[in-house]
Order: structure tokens, then sequence, then C-alpha cells
């Protein structure tokens, strides 16, 4: 619908609504709200007003720009520009506002990890809430298909779910979706590395050197690309491994966890009983 007597934003600009189910609300991610906005000079959205406090607002805040600057305050003021994104938590006081033309399409979403999405997205930008998409994220093309949706009223919860579940993805792993092949095989050396490695000592440097990078760079770039420290890449992997060997050998605890790459069957029984939840002794015995 077109957007009535909201300061600062043009006639031409639209916003839906749209109120998710019981199911939705449980078990999938969800719009409250979504628009394709033109604005002048004179867009100040402050949180607060009126519609600051309704349900549909109270959520997350997904910007995508498509021309000129806007201005996020939240904790510090950021600038987004073209073809940038800013990521708000509009349960925290926030303001919205441009200083000239500009335009953007924007989706409020919730869900059962959307807070756990946020805050792992922000820290790993170190709190900055504007930046970059992805290259190969498609964050602009899957936002015009949310509001696309919702103007004809043609998708369906699980269609809506699965593109912002992609665009969080994207945003939280933006060196996978990227098409950063050199990086990326640097990722994938490092993981066959570890694997042909695993039962010797492996330090961060060690893993890093074999690939070519500085420690600090190669962690920022597994993380970003995995998920996992390569700290706790390594431990999980060796847990794994131990598990298939618990299951499949009769070898001993100690002589596992020497198998693995623990150097004190001590260490490996606390680190394995605080991943799985259960001692290696009680592991095996439960899967036999």
């Amino acid at each position: 619908m077109k957007v009535l007597n909201e300061a600062g934003v043009l006639a031409r600009s639209e916003r839906f609504f749209s109120t998710p189910s019981a199911t939705a609300r449980g078990l999938f991610f969800y719009v409250t709200r979504v628009g394709h906005y033109y604005y002048d000079e004179k867009y100040n959205f402050l949180d607060s007003c009126d519609v600051a406090h309704q349900e549909s607002h109270k959520n997350f805040y997904l910007a995508y720009i498509r021309s000129g600057t806007m201005y996020f305050e939240t904790t510090q003021v950021f600038t987004a520009e073209r073809g940038q994104v800013a990521l708000i938590d509009c349960h925290k006081p926030h303001r919205f506002f441009t200083a000239g033309p500009a335009e953007s399409m924007w989706i409020h979403f919730d869900g059962a990890n959307a807070a756990a999405f946020f805050n792992q997205i922000i820290a790993f930008r170190s709190g900055r809430q504007t930046f970059d998409p992805p290259a190969g994220g498609h964050i602009e093309q899957e936002m015009a298909q949310i509001i696309s949706g919702l103007r004809s009223a043609s998708m369906s919860e699980v269609d809506c779910s699965q593109r912002i579940y992609h665009i969080l993805c994207s945003l939280l792993f933006p060196t996978a979706q990227s098409g950063q092949t050199t990086e990326n095989d640097a990722i994938a050396r490092a993981i066959r590395f570890i694997g042909a490695h695993l039962f010797e000592q492996l330090s961060v440097k060690r893993v890093a050197d074999a690939v070519n990078l500085s420690p600090s760079h190669f962690s920022r770039l597994f993380r970003s690309t995995t998920g996992f420290s390569p700290h706790e890449y390594i431990m999980l992997h060796r847990i794994d491994e131990a598990k298939a060997l618990l299951q499949s050998t009769g070898l001993s605890v100690k002589e596992i966890a020497f198998r693995v790459g623990y150097r004190s069957e001590v260490n490996f029984i606390t680190a394995f009983t605080e991943k799985t939840g259960s001692s290696p002794t009680q592991f095996r015995k439960n899967t036999l």
C-alpha cells in the first residue's frame, strides 16, 4: 500500500504488514512489516513515536540502501550509503534519518533465534551496524522478493523464512558467499591440513603457516567462513574422531586420547565430557 502522511517519505513509497501465524512465531523467521521507501531530507524516525512501540516494529530491522545516504543512531551514529546494509535491534533506543534524497528497501523481522543471529553478526563486525553485504549474498534480490511477495500476497511463510535465513547466513558468513575463491581455497586447504595432522600438536600459527597466512588474518577468515575459531574447530574435530574410535575399535580411552592429538588422558576426558555431556566410557557403553 502507498505510504501517506509519514514525514520525509515520498508518495511513491510502499509499505506492507504481515501478521505471522502461531507456527511461524514458534518455528520460522518471519516479517512483520516491509517497505520500499523514497526519502527527502525531512525523514527522521524516532523511537519515541507511536509506531516504534507497535509489535510490528519492536523486533529487528534490516535496510538495503539503493541510493543516497541514511543515518542510523543507536549507541553511535552510523552511515549507510548506496549498496550497503544496516542491521538494527529495535528493542533498543534507535533513530533513522536522512540529510537528502535517499531510497531503501527494508524489512522488520523476528524468529526463534533472530536475536542470536543479530548478536553474532554484529560481534563479527566489532559492533558496527552498517556494512557492505557479501557480493554473492543476493541480499537486494532476496529483499525485493520478500516485498514483492507481500505486495501480491503470494509468498508462503516457509518461503519467506527461507529467504530471511539465507540473508542472515550471508551476513554471518560473508566469505562463504562472496566468491573470494583464493581465500576460500586457503580455508579448504587448512581444513585438509587439520584432518591430516589431527594427532599432532596443532597451533593456530602452524595451520596458518601451512596456508601462507598470518595467524591473525587466518583466524578471522576461518571464523567468518566456518563459524568456528580454529581452536574450536580442531577440538570438535578431535572429539568427532574420538567418537568414531570409541564406537568402532577396542582401543583404550588413553590410546584414543593420544590418537586424536591429546597429550593428556585427563584433558581429553574433560574436553569430551564438556562437549558431549558424557564421558568417553559412557559414550562407548551407550553406543554399543
